[in-house]
């Protein structure tokens, strides 16, 4: 690596708007570091932590009382079995292999060539050099980010035990023309300004959620009536 910096840029648009996921902005930090730093031990380290960390938010987000104790493959076997992976079949099959695939791997690389998985002889060398390392971080990203993005697009608000503001664009639209937003001047050249839906969502997560619920149930009806 020559490059003065690295980005997940995956993992970095579908963590967007989810400025409360410290844990999970800090393990994608982790990895860009490891990669910048040319740690290729550590890329693999990192990259199988943000993996894992991505898998238990689903998790937690999903199944009541979920099993976070258990090793990377089982993790994701729980994944697929809440979040479809695509909407048609034989596409989802294909997927399933596909994503399947990179979480053995990931974890098969971190395991044998991980830099906090076991200790080596003091001259050991370890195989797995940055290109190597810096491919997985990616593949990782893409992986992640995805999972990610379509967690929050194929979210219930009625059980989600998160709800992920600007998962509902039209909603937030709505309340934002039901009240006015905010806005702070810090200079006389700048300001920060935050929208109706934004203040409730912080301030009031409850209203949040029982407003986008009503909201959502009106226009299903509208829908209905229009069908009919």
């Amino acid at each position: 690596m020559t490059d003065s910096a690295f980005f997940l840029s995956s993992c970095t648009r579908a963590l967007a708007g989810s400025e409360g996921a410290v844990h999970l902005l800090q393990q994608k930090e982790r990895v860009e570091q490891a990669v910048v730093a040319n740690d290729a031990a550590l890329t693999l380290d990192t990259s199988k932590a943000l993996l894992e960390s991505i898998f238990k938010t689903i998790l937690s987000d999903r199944v009541p009382n979920p099993d976070l104790e258990q090793d990377l493959s089982p993790l994701y076997r729980c994944v697929r079995d809440v979040l479809p992976l695509n909407r048609d079949e034989q596409a989802n099959e294909i997927l399933k292999r596909l994503t399947n695939s990179i979480v053995h791997s990931i974890a098969e690389l971190r395991n044998n060539y991980g830099a906090a998985s076991h200790g080596d002889d003091g001259y050991a060398e370890n195989p797995v050099e940055m290109p190597e390392a810096e491919m997985m971080a990616r593949i990782v990203d893409g992986m992640a980010g995805f999972l990610y993005q379509r967690h929050k697009a194929h979210g219930n608000p009625e059980n989600a035990a998160r709800i992920y503001y600007g998962e509902y664009p039209a909603f937030d639209d709505f309340l934002d023309t039901q009240w006015d937003g905010y806005t702070l001047p810090l200079s006389p050249k700048h300001e920060i300004s935050l929208p109706a839906s934004r203040i409730i969502f912080l301030t009031e997560p409850n209203a949040y959620r029982e407003m986008l619920l009503q909201y959502l149930s009106t226009e299903a009806e509208d829908r209905d009536d229009q069908g009919a």
